[in-house]
C-alpha cells in the first residue's frame, strides 16, 4: 500500500535522518559535566569557590547538600535564574538542559526566602 510520509513517520535509515535532521537541528548530546554558578542573595554570605562541576547525572539535592556544607547551614533556600526553587529529585542535566544560561546552571542561594 503506498501512501505519503508524514513528520510523524520515522526515517527509514540515519542517512535520510540526517538528511531530513541537519546536524545544526538535532539536540546535542547532554555534557558529562554541568558548570555550576552560585550566587549569593540577600544575607547569604558569598563563597569563596562560587564555580563548579558536577556529573550530570546528579540529582539537584546534591547541589544543595554541598552548599549547604559550604555554608554550615542546615536550611538554605536556592532558586534558578532567581526565579524559582526546582525539584531536588530533578538531575542537573535536565535543568542546566531548560535552564542553563551561557553554558552554566545559575543557582541563586540565600538563607531566609528571597523569592516566591
Amino acid at each position: 500500500r503506498n501512501r505519503l510520509m508524514s513528520a510523524e513517520d520515522p526515517p527509514a535509515s540515519p542517512a535520510a535522518a540526517a538528511a531530513l535532521f541537519p546536524a545544526s537541528a538535532r539536540p546535542a548530546d547532554p555534557p558529562a559535566k554541568v558548570v555550576v554558578l552560585l550566587k549569593a542573595t540577600g544575607d547569604a554570605p558569598i563563597l569563596k569557590q562560587n564555580k563548579f562541576k558536577i556529573s550530570a547525572h546528579e540529582k539537584f539535592e546534591k547541589v544543595v547538600s554541598f552548599l549547604g556544607a559550604q555554608l554550615g547551614k542546615k536550611q538554605i533556600f536556592v532558586y534558578l535564574n532567581s526565579a524559582f526553587t526546582p525539584r531536588y529529585d530533578e538531575t542537573v542535566a535536565n535543568l542546566y538542559e531548560w535552564h542553563g544560561v551561557e553554558g552554566k546552571l545559575v543557582v541563586n542561594y540565600a538563607t531566609t526566602p528571597a523569592w516566591g
